[in-house]
């Protein structure tokens, strides 16, 4: 199957140089070939969680693309599978192709890098952490954690629209630090409360674990509720997910008997999944038509006007994110796609400075909210999935090299972070956890902003608990 990713990989962009677009068909046969052959070794712990989860957040927008197989092209069907308002792009034939054959080399590329590193992946146990991990048993004080969380929702609060949508339509209700240009502070906000609820699990005594994960509980049911789903955001859906993740698998070794009892099955991951895109779903349609709203029945009639179906759950922001794939597609197919040679790269990287910063010292930085690839976009909603910067950059060789070097950096840092288990390590695991959608769906500043993020607290974090000794970063 390695080979078989690689030869594909090849032919794939040997194909595309020479105008040779693969059937719908054999596009979605492939993803669904790598997406089961992940599976597979995850299974038998050859890859990483991390890695399966990246993979499947990558490749979810193009479930859209599987509709086009029994799609009567040029015979003026209604395109319902979208659920967004139709552009041209979206019934061309060779367009379509273009864009599930992205999916295909990307996906063949996911593959080969997440595959290079051999051995098997596994959590460590208590006894392994206790005998590799030499800061074990130092953690942070409980008012020291307290201030900690208390940051976490203070820049979530500095973050979220000001009203409840309840009191004002979603799109019209500002943000306390809408005019500061720091449009990252929800990300730090997560970067905290995940850093804090890493500390909560590797807290050894009794009474102050239980405090530090009451404290933890609570945080995160303020950000959540209060400051997100009933403003309208759902930025924090995968902050959840990702300290769901860090408690029953990660970390779940370390947490006592309480996880233990926990049994992940199909079922279970199957169920959760469904109740979050039914979160994200119920969110996305009423944040803007509940204003005013003072009980259950007026509510209950605005969800039956809506029409919703529960086949909607499969439609969200992947869907307009597919919206960038489909772009460059087009864009290239119809000759008015530049090619960058690396620039947007160079681009990112003189953007990492925070932009109330780049303000102070006089700095205009080539990507912010209002530049970068997401405005250069033919058709798409404000974000660009992670296959288009290695399209624009370096056309499908870019697709397949490009994505293969992300999941293999990303199974090393897995691997590293599982092999040498600290707080800041599982702390890291949560924060790519948390930024995996943002970062394959909004664009590559996301991921960046996230490990600078990690980085500047695990310095902070080690300093508070003053560790000695050597301790592996």
């Amino acid at each position: 199957m390695q080979i078989f990713f690689w030869i594909f990989g090849i032919v794939g962009i040997l194909c595309f140089y020479e105008g040779i677009y693969l059937p719908i068909l054999v596009s979605v046969l492939v993803m669904i070939a790598s997406s089961g052959y992940l599976i597979w070794l995850r299974r038998r712990s050859c890859v990483g969680l991390l890695g399966v989860l990246l993979f499947f957040v990558l490749i979810l927008p193009f479930i859209h693309v599987v509709a086009y197989i029994w799609y009567g092209f040029g015979a003026g069907e209604t395109l319902m599978f979208w659920k967004l308002m139709f552009n041209p792009y979206m019934s061309e034939k060779v367009i379509i192709e273009l864009t599930a054959m992205i999916g295909a080399v990307g996906s063949a590329g996911f593959i080969v890098g997440a595959t290079l590193l051999p051995g098997k992946v596994r959590s460590p146990s208590l006894h392994e952490v206790k005998q590799t991990y030499l800061g074990f048993g130092k953690t942070l004080t409980l008012p020291v954690f307290l201030v900690w969380t208390g940051i976490a929702v203070g820049f979530t609060w500095i973050s979220a629209p000001e009203d409840t949508i309840f009191t004002a339509v979603y799109t019209q209700s500002k943000a306390i630090n809408a005019n500061w240009n720091f449009s990252s502070a929800w990300m730090v906000s997560y970067c905290f409360i995940l850093f804090a609820l890493a500390d909560a699990i590797f807290e050894q005594d009794i009474w102050h674990a239980r405090w530090k994960r009451m404290i933890i509980v609570l945080a995160f049911a303020l950000i959540v509720i209060w400051f997100q789903l009933l403003r309208g955001d759902r930025e924090c859906i995968p902050c959840v997910f990702a300290a769901a993740l860090m408690c029953c698998i990660w970390g779940k070794g370390l947490i006592g008997n309480v996880m233990r009892k926990i049994k992940l099955n199909g079922f279970v991951i199957f169920f959760g999944a469904l109740l979050t895109l039914l979160v994200v779903c119920f969110v996305g349609l009423l944040r803007s038509a509940i204003v005013g709203v003072t009980n259950i029945f007026d509510l209950w009639n605005i969800i039956n006007k809506s029409g919703f179906h529960l086949g909607d759950i499969f439609h969200g922001t992947w869907s307009a994110v597919l919206l960038t794939p489909l772009s460059v597609a087009g864009d290239y197919i119809n000759g008015t796609l530049p090619l960058n040679w690396g620039q947007t790269y160079l681009d990112l990287a003189g953007s990492v400075i925070p932009g109330f910063l780049a303000d102070w010292i006089g700095y205009a930085r080539p990507i912010d909210g209002l530049h970068g690839p997401a405005w250069v976009m033919t058709y798409g909603i404000g974000g660009t999935h992670a296959f288009v910067v290695p399209f624009l950059d370096f056309r499908m060789a870019g697709v397949f090299i490009i994505v293969a070097l992300w999941s293999f950096a990303f199974a090393v840092i897995e691997r590293h972070a599982l092999r040498f288990f600290t707080a800041s390590n599982l702390a890291l695991l949560g924060i790519v956890a948390m930024a995996a959608p943002h970062w394959l769906w909004y664009g590559e500043k996301n991921i960046m902003n996230a490990l600078i993020g990690w980085f500047a607290l695990s310095v902070v974090y080690r300093v508070l608990i003053a560790r000695k000794g050597v301790v592996h970063v």
